[in-house]
């Protein structure tokens, strides 16, 4: 069996000692399929018993063991050694815990605080009694197409990967998170939810519109489930329910009323549609610059050669979706 000589380079606290946060190395023999978990508990077990660090499952079900691993989230129970040495091309691997939530010790971060949010959004099924059956002998039936439209945001295990990757997170502490807001999307499209579309006004109070769509939580879901997608969906819906007189409806209303004119995006009166005066003033340098720079087009755009057919298949896909 293939082996190789690893060091794991382990971020290391413990807020009752230390006054700063350090790396401690480990240098270990990793036989080819071990995972990060395992070899964690190698560690803890033959070299360090203080090394402190949560597990549970071994089958990533439960989420316990997400650390960051050479700087991108990953489920330690589930990630290989091998495979992240390829990948980086190295024979050192950092490990540190999550970002954006305290840290208890060493890798284990405090997950109140996203869970506390959470909570406070309701994402639990409240029974619609037109839908629901009020005693046990009765089901409710879901069928295959009313399912599809949640059941990838019910795969999540709370393993708070998105939200230690999220900047809105980080910088806007009013900010629901990631796998928060996707999990009120997945309530908002289930029939058999008494709130069901008026859950985009929680979506709304918890700034869903502050999503800047950078990706990063799909990229490192472990399961998938990319919450971005359910957060703009929670957005369309919002729109759907009537909350339009804000800065993020106004930029989407933009951007589709652009296309519609003439087949492309019209940067310059985007700031005026969106926010009006206090838009353009605000975005008055950057629009200078670009005029000096001869970046910035005419307000007045031509339609593009095959607008007529765009405007169709959006028009279409409108109705599909």
């Amino acid at each position: 069996m293939e082996k190789k000589e690893v060091v794991f380079r382990i971020k290391r606290f413990n807020p009752k000692r230390d006054s700063e946060p350090y790396y401690q190395e480990y240098r270990i023999t990793v036989p080819k399929g071990m995972t990060i978990l395992e070899a964690l508990h190698v560690i803890k077990d033959e070299i360090d018993p203080t090394l402190a660090f949560r597990s549970f499952c071994r089958s990533a079900i439960c989420g316990s063991c997400a650390v960051k691993v050479n700087g991108f989230p990953k489920l330690a129970c589930k990630t290989q050694v091998f495979s992240e040495l390829d990948k980086f091309g190295t024979d050192t691997l950092t490990l540190e815990p999550l970002d954006n939530m305290e840290v208890i010790r060493d890798l284990i971060v405090d997950w109140d605080k996203p869970l506390k949010k959470m909570e406070e959004m309701k994402p639990y099924l409240i029974p619609d009694p037109s839908v629901v059956p009020s005693t046990l002998d009765e089901e409710t039936r879901v069928y295959p197409e009313e399912l599809k439209k949640y059941d990838r945001f019910t795969d999540c295990i709370l393993c708070t990967s998105c939200f230690s990757a999220c900047t809105a997170a980080q910088m806007d502490e009013g900010y629901g998170g990631p796998f928060q807001l996707a999990r009120v999307y997945r309530f908002a499209v289930d029939k058999r939810d008494a709130l069901k579309e008026e859950r985009a006004k929680i979506g709304y109070a918890y700034d869903m519109w502050n999503c800047v769509r950078c990706e990063k939580c799909a990229d490192v879901c472990p399961k998938h489930v990319g919450p971005v997608d359910g957060i703009m969906r929670l957005r369309g819906l919002s729109i759907k329910v009537g909350l339009k007189d804000n800065p993020g409806a106004r930029h989407v209303f933009a951007f589709y009323k652009s296309i519609l004119e003439s087949g492309l995006l019209n940067e310059v009166l985007l700031p005026l549609r969106a926010k009006g005066i206090k838009g353009v003033l605000e975005n008055l340098p950057v629009g200078i610059k670009m005029i000096l720079k001869g970046k910035a087009h005419s307000p007045i755009m031509r339609p593009i050669a095959e607008h007529e057919n765009l405007v169709k298949v959006m028009k279409a896909a409108m109705e599909v979706e």
